[in-house]
């Protein structure tokens, strides 16, 4: 199952309103009712986390991520994400911007670390 189909499968699960959980969120009925029905797919992270709290699971069980399935590599990235704000705020920025211009950051990056590592 998908983002949507998740969180409404624990919402009802739960035996928890639309508003109970719109209130928990920080969002209205309405919104929560587009995340539910896929009319807003780019839910963001910051709400990702209030809705897996408000409905007792994890971000990534929420995602219909199975981390269990990952390398060790993918997992610590995740854990960065979820802990780190510069990390998911270099995902956000990264969501919406070309392979070109991913390329080009990544080597700005590189080149910053080696001049650190040379200090």
């Amino acid at each position: 199952m998908g983002l949507k189909e998740n969180i409404k499968t624990r919402r009802l699960a739960l035996g928890l309103t639309l508003e109970q959980v719109a209130r928990a969120v920080g969002v209205s009925k309405a919104t929560l009712q587009r995340y539910e029905s896929g009319v807003i797919s780019n839910i963001p992270s910051e709400k990702i986390e209030l809705l897996a709290h408000a409905l007792g699971t994890t971000p990534s069980a929420l995602m219909g991520w199975n981390t269990d399935d990952l390398d060790s590599e993918f997992s610590e990235y995740l854990e960065q994400l979820k802990n780190r704000s510069e990390i998911r705020m270099l995902f956000k920025i990264a969501k919406n911007a070309s392979k070109t211009d991913i390329e080009k950051a990544v080597r700005i990056i590189e080149a910053l670390k080696n001049v650190g590592e040379e200090k």
